[in-house]
C-alpha cells in the first residue's frame, strides 16, 4: 500500500502546529492533503477515524482546534510507525554484528540468560551458585555481548569469591576482552579496576606494558600495586621499578619488589645479592618465583654457604658418675642440640624452597649436597622445577639422581619422561609400577612403590576444548576444581594407561580416602581429571569404575555426574550406600542425590523403601524424611519439590 498521501497529511498537520492553529482555515495546502486520504477511508476503520478528525480540524465549526490538532497527529503517527518498512534488493543474509571488543553477537533468547543477570545485576545469597551452574551447564550464554559487560562490573562485587571466579573465565576470553576491559578503567577506582589489571596482564602480559605504567603513575595505592605486579612481563621496567622499590611503602613496595626479581639486568641482579646477604630469609621469600639464572645462582651461593657451617651434631657428653643432675643436664644437652639441628634444617628448607622454576648449572649442583641432609625435600622442588621451566638440563638430572637413590625420585623423573619422550616410550618404562602383574621388580624382586608414578598422574589434567593433556603444578593433596595448566604433555599419553589405571588394585586404600574431596577419594578425582569422553572404548569401564566406587566408599552428586557422562546405566544401591552408620542417615547427602540419579519416581521410591524396610524398627534419626519422600514419590510430586 502507498502510503505517501498520509505521510503528506503528517507533514501539513506538523507545518500547522508550529504556524499555529488560528492559520488552519486558511492553509489550502492542508486542505488538499485531506481530500487525498479520503480513499483510505474506505479500506481501514482507522483510516476512516484519521479522515473524520482531519475534516473536524479543517471544518469552520471546530470548537477546539488545538486539541484535534493534538489527537489526528497522534493518531497518524501510531498507524505510520506500525505500517513502516525499510529493504533493499539482493539475498537475503545472516547479519553479524561485530562489537568493538571484537565479539560477535549471538542469538541466544533472554530467556536463558535472564537468571544470570539478575544474578549480576543483585546482591544476597545464592547468586555464586546460580552463575557458577550456568557456567558449568550453558557455557555459550556467556559469550553473549550483553553477558560480557556485567562479567567485568562483577570484578567489583562484594562477594570476593565470585569477582575470582569471574576473573578467571575472563582470562580464559584472550585478547579479544582487553579493549572492554579498558574502556571506562579510572586509575583512582576500586578493586574492580584492580582486578582488570590482573585480568589483562594475565591474557597479554607485556603487550600492554604502556597501559601498566599509566596505571602506575596516575592509580591510587590498589591500582598502584596491581600494575607494578604486571610490570614483571617487561624486563624494559628494571629502572623503573628500582626506582619505585625506593619510593614506595607497603603493599606498592611488596609489589615492585617481587616484579624486580624477574628482571634479568645486572642492576637488579646487583640489589639482591647486597639483600640476599643481609636478610637471607626474608629475600628469598621474593626470588622463589623468578626463573632468571641470576636468581639460580644467588639461591645456590646462600645454600652452599649455610652447608659449609655444617649441620650441628648431636651433644656428646662426657662420661660422669651416674645421678640425678648428670641426667638431667644430659637430657637438656640433647635437647638444646636438637634444637639447633631443627634450626639449621629449617633454615635450609626455606632456602632450598627458593630453588623451585631454578636450573642454572649452580643450582643443579646443590641437589645433592641438600638431599643428603634434607632428602625428602629435594625431589618434590625437582619436579616442581621439571614442570615449571621443561629445562633439558633438569630431565637429565632426574635421570642421573633416579638412578642413584631410586624411587624416591620416581615422580621428577616420570614427568620429565612425559615431557621429553614419545607416549609409547614413557609407557613401556613406567608401566609395571602400575600393573597388576608387575608388582615386583624384574631384577631385584623387591616390591615396586607406585607413589611416584601416581603422583605424576595426579598433576595430569586432559582437556577436552583443546584436545591436549596438561601438567600443573598442584598434588594429589589439591582436589580442586580449577586447576591451572604450566605445560602441556607434547606426546599425550599412551591410551594403554587407562585399563591399567581404572583396575589398579591400591584404588581403595585408606590413605587416599578424603571426606572433603569431591570424590570421596584423591583417586577417582585423579581419574576424573584424566577422563577422555571422544575414547568410546573407556566409557563403560569409567561408569563401572566411579559405580564401585561409590558402593565401596560413599557415592558423591560429581561421582554420578561423571557416571552419567561415561552413559552408564546402573544405579541402584547408591542410595543405601550412603548410610555407613547404624546409628543415623544423612538425610542432606541423600536428598542432594535424589535430584542427580537419573531414575524415575518409581525406581527412587523402591530404593528408599528397601533402606527403609532394612532398618525397620530400629531407632535410626533420619528414618522418617525417607517415609515422607517416598510417599511423595510415589503420588507424583517431583524429585525437585520433595
Amino acid at each position: 500500500m502507498n502510503l505517501d498521501a498520509m505521510y503528506e497529511l503528517r507533514e501539513r498537520l506538523e507545518t500547522a502546529a508550529v504556524a499555529g492553529v488560528g492559520l488552519i482555515q486558511e492553509d489550502f495546502r492542508l486542505k488538499r492533503a485531506v481530500q487525498q486520504i479520503e480513499p483510505f477511508a474506505k479500506a481501514s476503520p482507522v483510516f476512516q477515524k484519521i479522515y473524520g478528525l482531519a475534516g473536524t480540524l479543517t471544518a469552520q465549526e471546530c470548537e477546539d482546534r488545538a486539541g484535534v490538532l493534538l489527537d489526528t497527529l497522534g493518531l497518524l503517527d501510531a498507524v505510520l510507525c506500525t505500517q513502516g518498512s525499510v529493504g533493499t534488493k539482493g539475498e537475503l543474509k545472516e547479519l553479524e554484528v561485530v562489537l568493538t571488543e571484537g565479539d560477535p553477537y549471538r542469538e541466544i533468547s533472554y530467556g536463558r540468560i535472564a537468571s544470570v543477570l539478575q544474578a549480576f545485576q543483585t546482591t544476597g545469597g545464592g547468586r555464586y551458585a546460580i552463575i557458577r551452574d550456568a557456567y558449568d551447564t550453558d557455557p555459550e550464554i556467556f559469550k553473549d555481548y550483553r553477558m560480557k559487560y556485567w562479567m567485568v562490573r562483577a570484578l567489583g562485587d562484594s562477594y570476593a569469591e565470585l569477582a575470582e571466579l569471574v576473573a578467571n573465565w575472563l582470562v580464559l576470553e584472550g585478547e579479544a576482552v582487553i579493549p572492554l576491559l579498558k574502556r571506562g578503567f579510572l586509575p583512582d577506582g576500586k578493586r574492580e579496576m584492580a582486578r582488570r589489571i590482573e585480568v589483562i596482564e594475565q591474557i597479554a602480559g607485556e603487550k600492554e606494558n604502556d597501559f601498566y605504567r599509566y596505571a602506575a603513575k596516575e592509580g591510587n595505592k590498589e591500582i598502584r600495586e596491581a600494575a607494578l605486579l604486571a610490570f614483571r612481563h617487561d624486563a624494559s621496567n628494571e629502572a623503573l621499578l628500582l626506582d619505585y622499590q625506593k619510593s614506595e611503602k607497603g603493599k606498592c613496595k611488596e609489589a615492585a619488589l617481587r616484579s624486580l626479581a624477574f628482571m634479568e639486568g645486572e642492576a637488579a641482579a646487583a640489589f639482591w645479592k647486597i639483600r640476599l646477604e643481609k636478610k637471607p630469609e626474608e629475600t628469598v621469600n621474593y626470588l622463589t618465583p623468578s626463573g632468571v639464572n641470576w636468581a639460580g645462582d644467588l639461591i645456590a651461593d646462600a645454600i652452599e654457604t649455610w652447608i659449609d657451617k655444617g649441620e650441628p651434631e648431636s651433644a656428646s657428653v662426657e662420661e660422669k658418675p651416674k645421678g640425678k643432675e648428670t641426667k638431667e643436664e644430659r637430657a637438656k644437652e640433647k635437647a638444646q642440640a636438637r634444637e639447633e639441628r631443627d634450626r639449621y634444617r629449617h633454615r635450609l628448607g626455606i632456602l632450598w624452597e627458593a630453588a623451585a622454576g631454578k636450573s642454572s648449572e649452580r643450582i643443579r649442583q646443590c641437589y645433592e649436597k641438600v638431599y643428603s641432609i634434607l632428602p625428602r625435600e629435594v625431589p618434590k622442588i625437582l619436579s616442581q622445577s621439571v614442570i615449571r621451566t621443561g629445562d633439558p638440563s633438569l630431565y637429565r638430572l632426574a635421570g642421573e639422581l633416579y638412578e642413584q637413590y631410586g624411587d624416591e625420585f620416581l615422580e621428577p623423573v616420570f614427568l620429565a619422561s612425559l615431557l621429553s619422550c614419545s607416549a609409547q616410550e614413557t609407557y613401556e618404562r613406567f608401566h609395571k609400577f602400575i600393573h597388576p602383574d608387575g608388582l615386583l621388580r624384574t631384577l631385584t624382586g623387591k616390591k615396586a612403590d607406585a607413589t611416584g608414578v601416581l603422583y605424576g598422574f595426579a598433576r595430569i589434567v586432559y582437556r577436552e576444548e583443546e584436545g591436549k593433556y596438561g601438567i600443573t603444578l598442584e598434588d594429589m593433596n589439591s582436589p580442586i576444581r580449577e586447576r591451572a595448566i604450566c605445560r602441556w604433555i607434547p606426546a599425550g599419553l599412551d591410551l594403554r594407561w587407562y585399563p591399567l589405571l581404572l583396575n589398579y588394585p591400591g584404588r581403595f586404600a585408606t590413605g587416599r580416602r578424603n571426606n572433603y574431596s569431591m570424590y570421596r577419594n584423591y583417586y577417582d578425582w585423579m581419574m576424573a581429571k584424566l577422563y577422555r569422553p571422544d575414547v568410546e572404548e573407556f566409557q563403560e569401564a569409567y561408569g563401572r569404575f566411579f559405580y564401585e566406587g561409590a558402593l565401596q566408599l560413599t557415592p558423591t552428586t560429581e561421582g554420578i555426574q561423571m557416571m552419567k557422562r561415561c552413559g552408564w546405566k546402573k544405579y541402584d544401591g547408591l542410595l543405601a550406600a550412603c548410610i555407613k552408620d547404624a546409628n543415623s542417615i544423612p538425610s542432606y547427602l541423600i536428598r542432594n542425590l535424589l535430584g542427580e540419579l537419573p531414575l524415575s519416581n518409581k525406581e527412587i521410591a523402591e530404593e528408599l523403601s528397601q533402606i527403609i524396610e532394612k532398618r525397620k524398627g530400629k531407632a535410626i534419626n533420619g528414618i522418617s524424611i525417607l517415609e515422607h519422600w517416598r510417599d511423595g514419590l510415589l503420588s507424583g510430586v517431583p524429585v525437585e519439590k520433595l
